[in-house]
């Protein structure tokens, strides 16, 4: 599996040589690469031959409109209830000229507003990394992000683990008593997640990089939702009904490789 980052660009982060403890963690280096170098980064990083099976960024779409729906690699499905998904520019001054996808939620009573990220197939079993860019402003609510099984609709959020970035800075894993991390109002991080998928369980390492960012966790995901994600097909963005705001999204890119 990798640890790997963006922040305005990309960060890169050695491999967790011993365990992922606080000492085998290497330095960050920040690189300022376009998404489409990432995977050659990653298979330097790994030390063998991933495949992309969704690269999800906005640059070719049209400012105030949807994003396209089919992307680099993969598609974009959206459930906007109330709410909103549109491309913008850069969310904040100082950002390098990507566009990104805003996404918007009313006040409650309001259905959920998200857009998922399909992948091109049912990947199996593997290890897989998604990297993503993340920019939650002030007074924004939760966010969420999630892992689905492939093929369902956007309306649905069944999903095999889920993260949500808490009001109070931190990251709750599958709303229960798991919390970690710290993250940034008003800047870009990066969430950096690695899945390792096997025949009988899965396993979740999840690192949050950039300025001001910190923190990283191992969980397994729920024996009895390891059927679904051996079925690993999508990741979800999204707000729901119980919160408001805004947050936006950029450089969506999920890697897999075979055990």
């Amino acid at each position: 599996m990798f640890t790997v980052g963006k922040d305005i660009g990309l960060h890169a982060k050695q491999d967790r040589a011993s365990g992922g403890s606080q000492q085998g963690r290497g330095r960050v280096v920040r690189l300022f690469l376009h998404a489409s170098s990432l995977l050659g980064l990653l298979a330097v990083l790994t030390g063998c031959q991933s495949t992309t099976v969704l690269l999800a960024n906005f640059n070719s779409d049209t400012v105030g409109a949807l994003p396209a729906i089919t992307q680099a690699t993969g598609t974009v499905s959206f459930d906007l209830g109330a709410g909103s998904v549109t491309v913008v520019d850069a969310p904040a001054s100082g950002l390098p000229a990507n566009k990104w996808a805003q996404i918007s939620h009313p006040a409650a009573p309001s259905p959920q507003t998200a857009m998922t990220g399909h992948f091109t197939s049912p990947g199996g079993p593997g290890n897989y990394g998604l990297l993503t860019s993340l920019f939650i402003p002030s007074g924004a609510g939760i966010v969420t992000v999630q892992f689905e099984p492939f093929g369902q609709p956007p309306s649905s959020y069944v999903n095999f683990m889920h993260l949500d970035f808490m009001p109070e800075g931190d990251v709750r894993v599958d709303d229960g008593p798991v919390r970690f991390g710290r993250f940034p109002r008003d800047q870009v991080f990066t969430l950096s997640v690695s899945l390792a998928i096997t025949a009988t369980d899965a396993t979740v390492s999840i690192t949050l990089l950039g300025a001001g960012a910190s923190g990283s966790i191992d969980v397994p995901v729920d024996p009895t939702l390891a059927v679904m994600a051996r079925n690993f097909g999508a990741v979800k963005f999204w707000m729901g009904f119980q919160s408001q705001g805004t947050f936006f999204v950029d450089n969506v890119l999920v890697t897999r490789r075979n055990q």
